[in-house]
């Protein structure tokens, strides 16, 4: 009887880590999704702005991200020509939401100086980095 009351101890035992890293994969998952989807709004907005000899754009630079060792995964080139609070907004969030996510997942990564670009210039009507 007491072989029967283990087994069955030990069952409810391993289902409840099994349900438990599951349930730690799909959040993890989650948090990735919404990761990338913000990511994607950001770099549309980003690409979606102009420029050009005939407008009157500022062109600007952002960093964006955060790695784990600390300073932004990189930068986006964008000009005035889109809702610039709009977007300032989203990448602070972004960046704001990948520290956590750093921090939540024990996440590691190089601790490289990403190169802050020396100007935005015009090519092609879009916006462009200049290191």
């Amino acid at each position: 009887m007491n072989q029967i009351k283990i087994f069955h101890y030990c069952l409810i035992l391993f289902m409840a880590f099994s349900i438990s890293g599951c349930s730690k994969e799909t959040s993890k998952n989650k948090d990735e999704q919404q990761l990338e989807q913000l990511y994607t709004k950001i770099k549309t907005l980003a690409e979606s702005s102009i420029c050009g000899t005939t407008t009157n754009y500022e062109l600007k630079f952002i960093a964006i991200g955060s790695k784990a060792c600390g300073g932004p995964t990189g930068y986006l080139a964008y000009s005035s020509s889109i809702t610039v609070e709009e977007f300032e907004h989203f990448v602070k969030r972004y960046t704001a939401l990948q520290s956590n996510y750093n921090k939540k997942w024990g996440i590691v990564s190089t601790c490289d100086i990403t190169p802050l670009p020396k100007a935005v210039t015009c090519e092609n009507g879009k916006p462009k980095l200049i290191y």
